[in-house]
């Protein structure tokens, strides 16, 4: 009677990762590269389990060592790339490996991978045309793959350019109308565009859908906003106070579009912004505080948690007028 044969580490390793047991993984994982020190697949599982446990830099160490045995293996090529710009904003480096993966002939899913990987690192570092061409270049192998559009949408929408990022959302949602992300997303395009009702509706669908993830937003009249960034003000410190007596503080709703279109990387989610002079400089450049009413709205869970944010944001922007950094404002107890 032939027996069956008992599964390796290796087997078992990947077994354990694809049951979301990544502890248990990474010790196969371990007992695997001890038995075979120079295979990339122990390595490259052994990173992949790494990340899953959020110890990111370790992650990295195990799939570059992967990839130092099996250097011309795409996969690992796109997760290494996947990891530096998803989490470790090492975005030059995804630049290079996707770079490099675009000059071979590769299987199209990997030239896809690397094309989306490379559009999500140039974005991030400000440059959002060529995020977009190289995001057009993978939609023309795969038209309706959901995820290149939603990010071709989010780049559009985040450097300013509202109706085109709308329209692509609508494709999106034509695709798949149960993603609350894509909605929620689509709520923030239409809210700039001026329709509040689609806007609402939109964020409601989004709520619906994952409610514990996409909260409605806390809604607070510009009036009652004034006022509480006015009362702050009052209780500042008196040197603060003095320092910004002529230094207007404006709530708005959101930063402008010419503003979002100038300034792609800080984009129209941005919750406050200083403009102009700094508190020692002399120059004649208008001087203001702003801080965006319907972004804080979003980002908090009850108007209590909104005057809180209000205050944050207000002192942080005074910070920058006031040349401060965090650790100064933290010890004045101003944080």
């Amino acid at each position: 009677m032939i027996m069956p044969r008992e599964p390796g580490y290796l087997e078992r390793a990947d077994a354990a990762y694809d049951a979301g047991q990544f502890e248990k993984a990474l010790e196969l994982y371990h007992k695997h590269i001890e038995l075979e020190p120079d295979a990339p697949e122990g390595y490259e599982g052994l990173g992949l389990s790494l990340w899953a446990l959020e110890r990111h830099r370790d992650a990295l160490q195990a799939l570059n060592t992967a990839q130092k045995f099996d250097p011309e293996n795409a996969g690992i090529a796109i997760n290494r790339a996947a990891l530096l710009t998803d989490v470790l904003e090492r975005h030059q480096e995804t630049v290079a490996i996707c770079e490099g993966l675009t000059r071979r002939k590769l299987k199209q899913n990997d030239v896809r991978d690397a094309r989306y990987f490379a559009a999500k690192a140039h974005f991030r570092l400000g440059n959002d045309a060529k995020a977009l061409a190289l995001l057009d270049a993978a939609l023309r192998d795969a038209p309706g793959d959901i995820e290149l559009l939603s990010w071709k949408a989010h780049v559009l929408f985040e450097s300013g350019h509202y109706e085109k990022s709308k329209l692509v959302h609508e494709k999106c949602l034509q695709l798949d109308n149960d993603d609350p992300g894509i909605w929620w997303d689509y709520g923030l395009v239409v809210e700039k565009l001026g329709d509040e009702a689609a806007a609402r509706q939109a964020f409601e669908r989004a709520h619906e859908l994952d409610p514990e993830d996409f909260q409605l937003p806390v809604t607070i009249p510009a009036k009652d906003a004034e006022r509480i960034a006015v009362r702050m003000l009052e209780e500042l410190p008196d040197d603060f106070r003095d320092a910004i007596r002529d230094v207007p503080v404006i709530v708005d709703d959101f930063p402008s579009r010419e503003f979002v279109l100038e300034n792609p990387t800080l984009g129209p989610q941005i919750l406050g912004l200083f403009t102009g002079n700094t508190h020692n400089e002399r120059q004649p450049v208008p001087t203001a505080i702003m801080i965006f009413r319907k972004n804080l709205e979003k980002i908090v869970g009850d108007r209590e948690e909104l005057v809180v944010e209000i205050r944050k944001t207000l002192l942080h922007e005074i910070g920058h007028y006031l040349g401060l950094n965090e650790d100064d404002l933290r010890e004045r107890g101003l944080e």
